[in-house]
Order: C-alpha cells, then sequence, then structure tokens
C-alpha cells in the first residue's frame, strides 16, 4: 500500500494505492530514479534501493 498527501492553499489532498506495483506511471517513475536519474553527488543514491524493490516485483 502506499499513501500519499500534498497540501494546497487552502487544503489538504490524500490519496492511497491499494496496489501500487500495478501502476504503470509509478514504475516508469521507480525506473527513472533507478537509473540514477536523482542521484546526488554526496548524498546517498536513491536508486539503489529503488532498483532493489523493482527486482523483487
Amino acid at each position: 500500500m502506499l499513501c500519499f498527501a500534498t497540501t494546497w492553499q487552502h487544503t489538504i489532498s490524500t490519496s492511497v494505492l491499494t496496489a501500487p506495483n500495478r501502476s504503470r506511471v509509478l514504475r516508469r517513475f521507480a525506473e527513472w530514479v533507478a537509473r540514477g536519474a536523482m542521484d546526488e553527488p554526496g548524498e546517498p543514491p536513491p536508486s539503489t534501493p529503488a532498483r532493489r524493490r523493482l527486482d523483487t516485483l
């Protein structure tokens, strides 16, 4: 399950995905992260755990 929220000027929005592994949009985003698109020098790379998670799906 994936739960997330965001704030707007006067409201709060929340969403829950009960099966995020079936979302093509999230899968494409995770593949992009796993390729190192968000890695920053001197910071722990998010690509490593993203790749590990994708390999288990």
